[in-house]
């Protein structure tokens, strides 16, 4: 089951991207939105945030001065600590399994109707982390911490998945959280 859900959620993921790519060829570069998939399957729940440099640090060009270089390491150790993203109810007994934190480069030619840049490059934080869960079904409400953390952050785009169904969100700062009762 934990494959199909991972097919599932990689099939969307992959067709969403495509169609974000295509409409970031035509519309400018939104900044402030980020992207996280949380699939659960049985007691594990998986959290996949994708978060544009520019909302982590302010920049998305590759970091070379030492002030960027650190403001760069400084995010990737607050991405270390999930609480700095997210909570989960404490009666939900979920236990980090594993977690990956790492930042993309994405360097890539601009199109003939971007005169004005020859290159562009768009650093993104990847961060993943897998949950065991003592009492999954008690996860009813979802916080995010994100907002606080990286101020320039202003929306999450949820892909939710899991054995009952799946559905999506738009987290905002202003309401940083995901009601979930019913979903798992």
């Amino acid at each position: 089951m934990k494959q199909a859900i991972y097919l599932s959620l990689l099939l969307s993921t992959i067709a969403s991207g495509a169609l974000a790519e295509e409409t970031r060829q035509v519309e400018k570069h939104e900044h402030g939105v980020g992207e996280l998939n949380i699939a659960i399957d049985g007691s594990v729940i998986d959290f996949e945030f994708m978060l544009p440099g520019a909302d982590i640090v302010g920049f998305e060009y590759e970091a070379k001065s030492d002030e960027d270089i650190v403001k760069v390491n400084e995010a990737l150790a607050m991405l270390e600590n999930y609480k700095n993203i997210f909570s989960l109810p404490v009666n939900s007994n979920c236990k980090l399994s594993t977690s990956q934190i790492s930042l993309k480069e994405d360097e890539h030619d601009e199109h003939d109707e971007h005169e004005e840049h020859d290159e562009e490059s768009h650093n993104e934080f990847y961060a993943k982390y897998s949950f065991s869960c003592g009492n999954i079904q008690e996860i009813d409400r979802i916080e995010f911490t994100y907002f606080k953390t990286f101020a320039n952050s202003s929306e999450l785009e949820v892909q939710f998945i899991s054995n009952v169904g799946s559905t999506s969100f738009e987290v905002e700062g202003d309401a940083p959280f995901i009601l979930t009762e019913g979903k798992i």
